[in-house]
């Protein structure tokens, strides 16, 4: 290939966001271990909260997000991993990514009446021998 001094420039595309999922900015109340905060914003894969207190990065937290739908509140629990935590006005600004739900695990028939449902959950009809 001839160097005739013409030098094409190939930009290459770097993420410079890491998130996966979009965000939506949302001010919701929101408890993160039992302690009340508010959502910044939410994503399918994660969040952001202002707390009064830090977090460690690497800790997991319980999250109970409240919405209201149709007049009503409806809790959405769910398992974070703390990815940051920084000094912001009114508290320290968290970003947490959501973790996966653990798998269910089987419960044999025979100790099935051993296992007590939550609060609210119908215990589930037991069929007999087919």
């Amino acid at each position: 290939m001839p160097d005739d001094g013409v030098t094409i420039s190939i930009p290459l595309h770097a993420r410079s966001e890491r998130r996966a999922a979009e965000r939506f900015g949302a001010a919701m109340p929101v408890r993160v271990d039992g302690a009340a905060a508010t959502t910044r914003d939410l994503s399918a894969s994660g969040l952001s909260f202002v707390s009064d207190r830090t977090y460690e990065a690497g800790a997991r937290v319980q999250v109970v997000i409240e919405y209201l739908l149709d007049g009503h509140q409806y809790p959405l629990r769910c398992e974070a991993e703390v990815v940051r935590s920084d000094p912001a006005e009114g508290g320290f600004r968290v970003g947490a990514r959501l973790l996966p739900r653990p798998e269910l695990v089987p419960v044999p028939v025979e100790s099935a009446d051993a296992v007590q449902p939550a609060a609210g959950v119908p215990r589930p009809l037991r069929r007999g021998p087919e």
